[in-house]
């Protein structure tokens, strides 16, 4: 049977000097999502440790609350999502460029033209 790696929730706990409690609510509020193992053990990924150090770099350097930091790591989250669609596409351009294909050039959305605001 493969062990899933990890971190249990008693290392993460003492690594960060909070209590495993802390870990618990800040699951139940979304800001970390653990994995589990087949037994419904919490092993916390090394993405989750970072995640982590925001959470408490927020909350204890910047003083921001759990909902600030929940809209914080939410942006965070979409920001990484948008880069990647983002780079998606560009990697899709450069494929068709070195193809040969003729690329359409794209015009601005018609709230981003150009206009003329000195008359």
């Amino acid at each position: 049977m493969a062990r899933l790696s990890g971190y249990s929730i008693s290392v993460v706990a003492e690594r960060f000097a909070i209590h495993p409690q802390t870990l618990r609510a800040y699951e139940r509020q979304g800001l970390i999502i653990p994995e589990r193992s087949a037994g419904n053990t919490r092993r916390y990924t090394d993405e989750n440790l970072e995640e982590l150090e925001i959470i408490l770099n927020l909350t204890r350097e910047l003083g921001v609350n759990r909902a600030g930091v929940e809209v914080i790591l939410h942006m965070r989250r979409q920001l990484a999502e948008m880069r990647s669609e983002a780079g998606a596409v560009l990697e899709r351009v450069y494929r068709d460029l070195a193809a040969g294909k003729n690329l359409p050039i794209p015009r601005p959305p018609s709230d981003l033209a150009l206009r003329d605001d000195d008359d």
